[in-house]
């Protein structure tokens, strides 16, 4: 009995070890792009600060296949830089931070009567 115990807690350990890993990032994405989050909403992501509360995000999947890319309004706690290790993931288009700190999509600007944005 102890035995099968032993082996059920082994194989526990080694599939929640498995969930955890980084992987390995794509040869595809930017070097700038980093692992971060966790469980499902975990994503590579790129991060630039434009201006105010405007970010341009890159987000991918494990497997380096794009989600997203664009201008994102910060809706919470300003800051002036957002680190991988804040991130809890990418959930519904947005990214969300451990401090209940959301990155929106920003629309895109209408475009002008005269063609011009």
């Amino acid at each position: 009995m102890k035995k099968e115990w032993v082996a059920a807690g082994f194989v526990l350990v080694a599939a929640l070890t498995a969930c955890s890993r980084v992987p390995s990032k794509p040869a595809t994405l930017p070097a700038g792009a980093q692992w971060a989050g966790q469980g499902k909403g975990a994503a590579f992501v790129q991060v630039t600060h434009l201006s105010g509360t405007l970010w341009h995000l890159d987000v991918w999947d494990r497997k380096g296949m794009p989600l997203a890319s664009g201008t994102f309004r910060l809706r919470g706690f300003a800051r002036a830089r957002i680190y991988t290790d804040e991130i809890l993931g990418w959930q519904n288009g947005a990214l969300q931070l451990k401090d209940g700190t959301w990155l929106f999509p920003e629309p895109a600007a209408p475009a002008k009567a005269d063609g011009r944005s």
